[in-house]
């Protein structure tokens, strides 16, 4: 699990292994319009932009991180969006690893 953080807001990515699209955050709470972006800096200088009803506040977002880093799993407190296409409704589904 990874997160992108701008400030008070921050998006996770969950990825199960190595060459997985995963799993990323939408925030059913989100009110505002449905274009908006937010910018997210990479360490590399890159800038990034993901829409704004991925995320979710910073505090929330890490929390998640903490239980993950606790369970091995990942918190029912966060909706998840499959970007692998793979049927699965959450990280915690099992799932076969691609070869």
């Amino acid at each position: 699990m990874c997160a992108l953080v701008n400030g008070d807001r921050a998006w996770l990515m969950y990825l199960r292994y190595d060459g997985d699209a995963g799993f990323s955050s939408r925030n059913p709470a989100y009110e505002g319009p449905e274009k908006v972006v937010i910018d997210y800096f990479l360490s590399n200088g890159q800038r990034d932009e993901y829409p704004a009803f991925w995320a979710y506040p910073t505090d929330k977002v890490f929390e998640a991180l903490e239980w993950f880093a606790a369970r091995r799993s990942s918190p029912s407190s966060i909706k998840w969006f499959n970007d692998s296409g793979d049927g699965n409704a959450s990280p915690n589904d099992s799932f076969v690893t691609q070869d």
